[in-house]
C-alpha cells in the first residue's frame, strides 16, 4: 500500500490533521494532549508517517504522536452540522 501523502489528503478535502499524544513514560503522568495541525505548511509529497515521527507535544515533550485526518468539514457538509441520532 502506498504511503499517505499531503497531496492525497488535499484531494480528499482534508485541511488539517488531528494529533493525539496518548502515552505514559515510566514513573510519569500520562500524556493525553491533542491538537490540530494545518497541513498547508507541508509540501505535497511529504508522507504523514514522516510528519508523525517528527511531532513532539509542546506541553510535556511526549514524542509518540498519532495523526489522523480531520474529516469534520466533510461530516458537517453531509449532515448539515447537526448531530445525527443512530437508528
Amino acid at each position: 500500500m502506498p504511503p499517505v501523502t499531503i497531496a492525497s489528503l488535499y484531494r480528499h478535502g482534508v485541511r488539517q490533521l488531528l494529533v493525539y499524544y496518548n502515552g505514559k513514560r515510566e514513573g510519569d503522568w500520562p500524556c493525553h494532549h491533542q491538537t490540530a495541525l494545518p497541513i498547508e505548511q507541508f509540501s505535497s509529497d511529504e508522507c504523514v508517517r514522516e510528519i508523525e515521527q517528527r511531532c513532539r507535544c509542546t506541553a510535556c515533550g511526549w514524542r509518540r504522536a498519532d495523526l489522523r485526518p480531520d474529516y469534520s468539514r466533510q461530516q458537517a457538509a453531509l449532515y448539515g452540522g447537526r448531530w445525527m441520532m443512530p437508528p
